[in-house]
């Protein structure tokens, strides 16, 4: 049993590396899907290995390197079928495959951003910076977003007009591949007593999140990453107040 933890980081990983080649094969909505499960496993691993007690070095090295592949590489790949597509519209060959390249920085960051983490003290109950899976719910919720785009009007038009413009997509790669290592502090889910003002961020949160999936179902994701964004600045200004 000390094993399972590690076992199902492990099919983390897999379905993880399996979600960046449905990508650039051209199925993103199954790349984001699995995506979203591997979430869950991500989830599902440190849970088990606080009841089982099973905690380890290993397990601590295996659940970043899942990390990186689920929620680096896989959303990387997304943006790299959406940049190839969008790059023909570019009239330069070498552009045209070169640029589509510069997704795989979400994926350069991602590791960055865990190696930092995992030697930071600082973020134990909360974090600095944007967390990978966060980044990777950003990214994994635009093929929704552009399957239902048109039937939410406007709400969501503008991410038909960032999927097709490639300075719109490079400027997002680079903006949320800074976020993941900026000095921004965001806030932890993890609640240890159900106090209001201990958790007034962390309620909100959830409130907004319900509401988001409530109206427009899982396109919501997005603009619930940029809540979180909000929410802990928010957060972090009065704080300081």
């Amino acid at each position: 049993m000390k094993h399972l933890p590690n076992a199902v980081t492990l099919l983390n990983l897999f379905l993880g590396s399996v979600a960046v080649v449905l990508a650039i094969e051209g199925l993103p909505h199954y790349s984001a899907l699995l995506i979203a499960f591997c979430s869950v496993l991500d989830f599902a691993d440190g849970m088990l290995a606080r009841l089982l007690n099973a905690r380890s070095e290993l397990g601590q090295q295996l659940d970043s390197l899942a990390d990186l592949v689920s929620f680096g590489l896989a959303p990387s790949a997304i943006m790299y079928y959406y940049l190839q597509a969008a790059a023909q519209s570019i009239n330069h060959p070498t552009l045209q495959n070169v640029l589509p390249f510069a997704a795989f920085l979400l994926a350069t960051f991602a590791g960055l951003r865990l190696a930092i983490f995992n030697i930071d003290t600082r973020q134990t109950s909360s974090f600095i910076g944007l967390p990978t899976p966060a980044n990777a719910a950003f990214f994994a919720s635009l093929p929704f977003v552009l399957a239902f785009a048109g039937r939410q009007g406007f709400i969501f038009h503008w991410v038909d007009m960032i999927t097709a413009s490639v300075p719109a997509m490079l400027f997002i790669i680079l903006l949320f591949s800074w976020l993941m290592v900026s000095p921004i502090p965001t806030f932890s889910l993890k609640i240890k007593n159900f106090k209001w003002a201990e958790n007034r961020t962390r309620y909100i949160f959830v409130g907004l999140i319900a509401l988001s999936l409530l109206l427009f179902g899982l396109q919501a994701v997005a603009l619930i990453v940029i809540f979180y964004l909000i929410l802990s600045l928010l957060n972090t200004a009065f704080a300081e107040h």
